[in-house]
């Protein structure tokens, strides 16, 4: 059986598993939040649809980074051990978003169980292992001169890389968290409803803790123009007025993991400037609150039939949040 031909082995064995454990904590939150039981046709089909998806996203995942290279950048070269480390890294991190993902469609809540423990994992493997970053704490490409040297790069990340790993996946933790907070605060303000659930502050810590701050700041930007691309599809093939934002966050963090080579090098000069972060910052506010504007005047358009979405009161009303459940 060829490499690949294993990986899709085991991603669909270990998927088919998480499926069905995700049915029945899908099942336990539609009670709590008094939701009606998932009609059985989707309980037998759902598992599967999962397995396929995560065996897909996973196999492609890993095929990108061993024989595409969609992560080596000129900075950061792990050693053999560290590279396929960071390969099973980050396919359990996009196992972990085809879960929330899941859920969060079907109950418009990421719960506290998958984020909070993936956030420890992210955590405390960076440290283990101290190999798995894809970009380093922090690059001063304004040092840099063509065919004379290089970035600067402090000494410190190399001679106590376990404290590194630390820095650079905390960082990333606490930055996708504040960011997604603040923003969450910022748009609700401005729009006057709900803009986003807490759910989507756990997830962006979840994903913060596996890529780091960077990444992490490039997803949260990314996640408006898929968000605009799924609630139109949602609404004129589905006919779905509510649509949860996690999902949204999740397929962006992927699209950053499968172009990060391409993206980092187009934006590694903006992560070495405050100002240059500033206005990558206020970019992702303005297509986060465009994008929920839009989504509330398209609502009104008439697609010819009546939709009526129930959900609990912890659900948000606009059509991009996911409203969270008690931790």
């Amino acid at each position: 059986m060829s490499e690949l031909g294993i990986v899709a082995a085991v991603a669909a064995v270990a998927g088919a598993v998480a499926a069905v454990l995700l049915e029945r904590l899908i099942r336990s939150e539609r009670v709590v939040l008094q939701l009606p039981p998932t009609p059985p046709w989707v309980s037998w089909c759902r598992p599967a649809v999962v397995t396929v998806v995560l065996t897909a996203l996973v196999t492609a995942l890993v095929a990108c980074e061993l024989h595409h290279a969609c992560l080596d950048t000129p900075e950061v070269q792990p050693s053999e051990w560290g590279f396929y480390s960071r390969v099973v890294y980050h396919a359990v991190l996009v196992s972990l978003l085809v879960l929330a993902t899941t859920i969060d469609f079907d109950c418009y809540l990421i719960p506290d169980i998958i984020t909070l423990p993936g956030m420890a994992l992210g955590l405390v493997a960076a440290v283990v292992v101290q190999e798995l970053q894809i970009a380093h704490l922090w690059v001063d490409w304004a040092y840099a001169i063509p065919d004379l040297r290089g970035p600067y790069i402090p000494d410190w990340y190399d001679r106590v890389r376990w404290a590194h790993a630390l820095a650079w996946s905390g960082t990333g933790l606490v930055a996708g968290m504040l960011v997604t907070q603040g923003v969450r605060l910022i748009a609700s303000r401005l729009l006057q409803v709900e803009a986003m659930g807490f759910g989507d502050v756990t997830l962006m810590g979840m994903i913060g803790s596996f890529l780091g701050w960077q990444a992490v700041l490039l997803t949260f930007l990314i996640a408006p123009l898929v968000g605009l691309i799924a609630v139109a599809v949602g609404r004129l093939i589905a006919n779905r007025r509510i649509l949860p934002y996690g999902p949204f966050l999740s397929a962006a963090a992927v699209v950053v993991l499968f172009g990060w080579s391409r993206m980092w090098s187009a934006t590694r000069m903006i992560f070495s400037d405050l100002v240059g972060l500033g206005l990558l910052l206020g970019a992702a506010l303005v297509l986060l609150v465009a994008l929920l504007g839009l989504i509330r005047l398209y609502r009104a358009i008439p697609t010819g039939r009546d939709v009526s979405v129930q959900h609990s009161d912890d659900s948000n009303a606009e059509t991009v949040e996911s409203p969270q459940s008690p931790s």
